[in-house]
């Protein structure tokens, strides 16, 4: 039930409570008054009929006949039994009853109070008529009578008693009834200002709680309500102030959390995650977003995450673990305990960042370090030798000092080609040769029958046969010195691991593949062919399937790693498909600049 009805029934049934306790304590009065004034009546008509009786002439000897017939006559007239006793008991009129048929009445109560002088009442079953019966008994003075020192007793049913205090309970209950509404109704009218305040206040507290807290009370009252009505609002004011503060600071986290290229994992003592950021989800390989609120490890099972937080645990501060996962991931991970607060279990944060670019980069440059090292101690050797050889030649053997200075000049220029390649590399790989801003709509035709200048050269030193497969034109957008490069690298690479006699293609085709417009650069040869398993390797820096004839054939080792950085710095890539002792076919894809000279 609600409190606007509680109360203004809890008031009208106070008051109707109390009412009723009055009507009671009235009714039970008015019994009183009536029932003792009722019992005065009795006694003053008793007290009259006795003086009837001393008025008799004395010594008159009144016979039963004649005393009976004016006790009847008295009784009726007042409507009361009168019953007249001897003091010994013996009954000698009464009004109601032949005396001769009723027993000796010394023993009853009110009968016994008057043979001793004083007045009796009594209210008790009559054992004559068989009713309950009021009595009232005086003694009567002493006389020359037959009633001297004797009784004079009135009785009245008690129904008629009864009557008149049924009576005397229908008006405080009229009374009441009557008050029963009005006090309802008054009531509710007193008390409705309070509910509908009440309710005001219970819908404010119902909508802060369901996290509207722009909401207000509208309660204007100078009471304990309107006290609480302020107070309240105040507390809205406060509470969406500092709903408002924690939803910034939350929206800064999450933003700070979002940039930062470390992931960040917040997790419980049962490992599941509570929070994380991007990054996080990133350096894992797998998807967080679903994850939070389950143990971490049923999306990131390669994360050893309760071995890692038990450690920190135990040490008691954050530590730093190194950790490889599968694939060959490594990470570097800060696990930082955080202190448990009441009954919330220990969490724990990760902080995790991805290493293995960085090892990748220190094993290039460790294998680079290597094989600069090794490709320049050969020629570097080799001029050595040749020139402490030469040093002998020149005076002992003119004709064979010659044959050293041709060797001389190969080993010299096969290191001016190797500097200049990695120089090349240099400059691909540095984060400026990424930028596209400065290129140029170039014709790959043109270029590749400039660049093929070289090649011919070599092709026809070994009687090798190099053709041209070209469209009229296929336009990209690029660097032509380096595209330049691509093409001569692809070339030279064709002549050398081709054999004497061999074929050398060099097509250039305009194809569509996913609605894109590609050149696709085709360099093809019938040489010795490169082995399956060899062929994800040979545009590594250094890397030679036959390191013997590379050595011969005068190669650095760059030219593919070369040729590969060119292709994917102008937004393409470089593939190959070989066949051992069949040739070697090298694609190179380059999106096409076709439609930017339709606009020029």
């Amino acid at each position: 039930m609600k409190i606007r009805w509680k109360l203004p029934l809890a008031l009208a049934l106070t008051t109707l409570i109390f009412a009723g306790i009055v009507t009671m304590a009235s009714a039970l009065l008015l019994q009183g008054v009536f029932f003792g004034r009722l019992q005065d009546d009795m006694s003053h008509q008793a007290h009259e009929y006795a003086t009837v009786l001393e008025s008799l002439p004395a010594g008159s000897a009144t016979s039963s006949a004649e005393l009976e017939k004016l006790t009847q006559q008295v009784g009726r007239a007042g409507e009361v039994r009168f019953t007249l006793i001897a003091h010994d008991g013996k009954v000698l009129a009464d009004s109601d009853v032949n005396p001769a048929t009723l027993e000796n009445h010394a023993s009853r109560p009110e009968v016994k109070q008057a043979l001793l002088g004083r007045e009796g009442r009594a209210r008790r079953t009559s054992a004559t008529e068989k009713r309950e019966e009021v009595y009232v008994a005086i003694p009567l003075p002493e006389g020359n009578s037959g009633w001297s020192k004797g009784v004079l007793r009135a009785a009245v049913p008690a129904s008629r008693i009864d009557a008149m205090l049924s009576a005397s309970w229908r008006i405080p209950l009229i009374v009441w009834a009557i008050l029963l509404l009005p006090t309802l109704a008054a009531a509710f009218l007193l008390t409705r200002s309070i509910t509908r305040d009440l309710e005001r206040l219970r819908r404010m507290t119902s909508k802060v709680a369901s996290n509207e807290l722009g909401y207000r009370n509208s309660v204007r009252r100078s009471d304990e309500l309107g006290d609480l009505g302020t107070s309240l609002n105040t507390m809205a004011t406060r509470l969406e102030s500092r709903d408002y503060e924690l939803t910034a600071e939350m929206e800064r986290s999450d933003q700070v959390l979002a940039a930062m290229g470390d992931g960040v994992l917040l997790v419980d003592g049962d490992g599941r995650l509570l929070r994380h950021n991007p990054a996080a989800g990133r350096i894992l390989g797998v998807n967080l977003d679903q994850a939070e609120g389950n143990p971490l490890v049923f999306a990131a099972r390669a994360f050893p995450v309760q071995a890692l937080a038990e450690k920190a645990a135990e040490a008691g501060h954050p530590v730093t673990e190194a950790v490889e996962l599968p694939g060959g991931r490594f990470l570097n991970i800060e696990v930082a305990p955080l202190s448990t607060t009441g009954t919330t279990p220990g969490q724990t944060l990760f902080v995790i960042r991805d290493e293995t670019t960085r090892k990748a980069v220190e094993r290039m440059r460790r294998d680079f370090v290597t094989n600069v090292s090794h490709e320049l101690k050969t020629p570097l050797a080799g001029l050595s030798l040749l020139s402490e050889t030469l040093a002998h030649a020149v005076r002992e053997d003119p004709q064979q000092a010659e044959v050293f200075v041709h060797q001389l000049d190969h080993e010299v220029k096969r290191l001016i080609e190797l500097t200049r390649d990695l120089l090349t590399l240099s400059r691909l790989e540095e984060p400026e040769a990424g930028q596209q801003s400065d290129f140029e709509v170039i014709d790959m035709v043109d270029l590749s029958l400039n660049a093929a200048t070289e090649a011919e050269a070599m092709a026809e030193a070994k009687s090798q046969e190099l053709t041209f497969d070209l469209p009229s034109e296929a336009l990209v957008r690029g660097d032509a010195v380096a595209l330049r490069t691509l093409i001569r690298n692809l070339l030279n690479n064709a002549v050398r691991y081709t054999d004497a006699q061999g074929h050398i293609r060099l097509a250039i085709a305009l194809e569509q593949i996913d609605d894109e417009d590609w050149v696709m650069l085709r360099v093809t040869d019938d040489g010795a062919g490169i082995p399956l398993a060899e062929q994800e390797r040979i545009f590594e820096r250094f890397y030679r399937v036959d390191k013997a004839r590379s050595r011969e054939t005068g190669g650095t080792g760059l030219g593919l790693s070369i040729v590969r950085h060119v292709a994917e710095r102008h937004g393409g890539n470089v593939r190959v498909t070989s066949t051992v002792g069949v040739g070697s076919t090298f694609t190179v894809r380059i999106p096409s600049a076709s439609h930017e000279a339709t606009c020029l």
